[in-house]
C-alpha cells in the first residue's frame, strides 16, 4: 500500500512539474505582426492613406504632366474608423514619409498644412456618425 502510495505521489509530482512547463510554453505570446504599410496616393509616393478606406474617383480630381513634374490633386477617402486614430495616423505619416506640419486647426474639420521643398499638401478630416471623411490637396508650392 506504501509502495502504491509512493508510486502514485511521484507520478503525480512529475504530472504536476511536466504540466507546468507545457503551460509555460503555451502562455509565451508571439509578437503581433507588425501593421500593414499605409498605402500611398497616387500619383505621389509620399502621401499616405489609411487601410480600409475607399477612394471616391467622382469627387477626386488629379492632374499630372506627362514629364510628371507637376503634379496635382484633390484626393477624396472615405472609411470607417476612429476619427482621432486617423488624425495621429497622419501626424505621424506625414512626418516620416518628410513633410513638415505647417499649421493645423482641430475642430468640426481638422486641417493639417504640410510643406516640402518645392511642396504643399493639406489634409482635411471630418466625421459623421463613424464614418470619417478625408480630402487631401496636394500641389506645387
Amino acid at each position: 500500500m506504501v509502495k502504491r502510495l509512493l508510486l502514485f505521489l511521484l507520478f503525480g509530482a512529475w504530472l504536476f512539474i511536466y504540466g507546468c512547463s507545457t503551460l509555460e510554453k503555451l502562455n509565451v505570446a508571439k509578437p503581433p505582426a507588425p501593421p500593414p504599410p499605409p498605402k500611398m496616393v497616387y500619383p505621389f509616393s509620399d502621401i499616405p492613406y489609411p487601410q480600409g478606406y475607399s477612394f471616391d474617383s467622382n469627387k477626386s480630381f488629379i492632374y499630372e504632366s506627362g514629364t510628371g513634374s507637376v503634379k496635382v490633386g484633390r484626393f477624396i477617402y472615405t472609411g470607417w474608423s476612429d476619427f482621432d486614430g486617423v488624425v495621429n495616423f497622419y501626424e505621424n505619416e506625414m512626418l516620416n514619409k518628410g513633410w513638415k506640419l505647417v499649421n493645423a486647426i482641430k475642430h468640426e474639420t481638422t486641417v493639417l498644412n504640410y510643406q516640402k521643398e518645392g511642396w504643399v499638401c493639406t489634409v482635411m478630416m471630418s466625421s459623421k456618425m463613424g464614418q470619417v471623411f478625408i480630402e487631401i490637396q496636394a500641389g506645387p508650392k
